[in-house]
């Protein structure tokens, strides 16, 4: 190589790490870090909070010892990223939730290292392995890496969350990886078509067993997730605008397709294009009434988590028609026949056990979605004019997922495949019970409150 040749060389790579590093230095600067000094209340003590919370401790063992060590071996990696061994759902769900879950622990002070045998500044360095990992393998940081797929935004809004809340713990580096991947992620829907079960004249759109609201709801996740994260960003209005048709469109019923309520200064009727949900307030997925993906509002709610988090207020349309599904999950009769025998109310007085009006296929034993739902209803105050308010609920479906916990020595909630046959099962539990605790947390640290501004 000649000396003309050399110095063009050099110069090119002096110029491609100056531009990375003004594109580290915008990108992380549109961040706003969480600044948990104004977070000083107490840790809430009551009991519900308290077994949500050993729920959570149980979820952690698990996480640091069997998944960690045994089922991903991820503990035998010794590169400074971990090989997620491929880019579909269950390569990168559970540890996208792990990581969240085990977040959420250690920075609300819960994390207990006696109980999990790890010490803490041992697990802070495998959330943060978890957290640098997924968003180093995402695409926005790696050809040919996961995302721009189904459910990603889902994915992506968990890492995002955990890797903001351990925002201190990342290099700068893994600052810039994680706030491009969040970004990369919530881009893809500034312009995306928002899909429903009906139009607005109530006809079906294509499959009649399968609404879009979960699909709906998990991908305003990551929009929650860039708000919140980075309230001066060029697209935050963007992001938030589509945030809210989302999460209206989610909880949408035929009948609110005529309604003129208003809605960050839009009537509903012109932010809808149809509905998601049934007039009674059911939702048909999997060809069935499902209370599984009734239990969903926990991704409307995760504004709330995120919003309080950034000490802004939560946007009006997270709380949308909540209250109107899980007063059908409470009090809704369902006659038998046509539905399953014994008939009545999805949930069960003095009981821990769910009704499935229609054929359940996710398994006998399903009950953090609920406890959550239960936690946040009462919460934010959308149990009011029940006989049996989400308090109420919330006891039993909790101690239900703690009495499976401990059945075993390592913390699983379940022993068997039959009680859940979802793959990511443990870690599903550990995603809903970090969103219960931190509800309670952050309901005790006075920090929720609700917006109807225009964005």
């Amino acid at each position: 190589m000649n000396l003309v040749a050399l110095m063009r060389q050099q110069t090119t790579q002096v110029t491609l790490a100056l531009c990375m590093l003004l594109f580290t230095s915008i990108c992380n600067a549109q961040v706003k870090p969480i600044r948990w000094s104004k977070f000083n209340k107490d840790n809430p003590a009551d009991n519900l909070s308290l077994l949500e919370r050993n729920i959570l401790r149980n979820t952690n063992v698990y996480a640091l010892t069997t998944w960690y060590v045994d089922s991903t071996k991820y503990a035998s990696q010794t590169s400074e990223y971990l090989d997620l061994g491929g880019n579909g759902e269950h390569h990168i769900r559970a540890g996208c939730s792990e990581a969240f879950a085990l977040a959420v622990a250690l920075k609300t002070n819960v994390y207990d290292e006696v109980k999990s045998g790890v010490k803490k500044e041992k697990a802070v360095a495998i959330t943060v392995k978890l957290i640098t990992s997924q968003a180093f393998r995402h695409k926005a940081n790696s050809a040919g890496g996961w995302g721009d797929q189904w459910q990603s935004a889902l994915w992506s809004a968990y890492t995002g969350a955990a890797g903001w809340m351990m925002w201190d713990d990342l290099s700068v580096k893994n600052q810039t990886y994680l706030s491009k991947m969040v970004e990369y992620e919530a881009n893809r829907f500034i312009t995306y078509k928002v899909p429903y079960l009906r139009d607005v004249n109530g006809k079906l759109l294509g499959s009649k067993d399968d609404s879009k609201s979960e699909e709906n709801s998990w991908n305003a996740m990551i929009l929650q997730v860039a708000c919140a994260m980075m309230p001066t960003h060029p697209n935050f209005s963007l992001w938030m605008n589509k945030n809210i048709e989302l999460l209206a469109s989610a909880n949408a019923r035929p009948q609110d397709a005529n309604s003129e309520e208003i809605f960050h200064g839009k009537k509903l009727n012109d932010l809808l294009n149809g509905s998601n949900y049934n007039s009674d307030g059911t939702v048909t997925n999997h060809g069935r009434i499902h209370p599984d993906y009734m239990a969903c509002t926990a991704h409307s709610f995760f504004n709330a988590l995120m919003f309080a988090l950034a000490s802004q207020p939560t946007p009006k349309a997270a709380l949308f028609n909540c209250d109107q599904i899980y007063k059908t999950m409470v009090e809704h009769q369902f006659a038998a026949p046509p539905f399953q025998k014994p008939g009545g109310s999805i949930y069960r007085i003095n009981s821990q056990d769910i009704y499935y009006p229609q054929v359940n296929d996710w398994g006998t034993n399903r009950k953090m979605h609920f406890a959550l739902m239960d936690c946040q209803m009462n919460a934010f105050n959308l149990d009011t004019g029940l006989t049996y308010n989400g308090e109420y609920w919330e006891k039993y479906h909790a101690q239900g997922v703690f009495d499976m916990q401990e059945r075993s020595k390592d913390k699983r909630t379940y022993i068997e495949p039959k009680e859940d046959t979802y793959k990511g099962r443990e870690a599903w539990v550990a995603v809903h019970v970090a969103q219960a605790y931190l509800t309670k947390w952050l309901m005790a640290q006075k920090k929720f409150k609700t917006t109807n501004r225009a964005y």
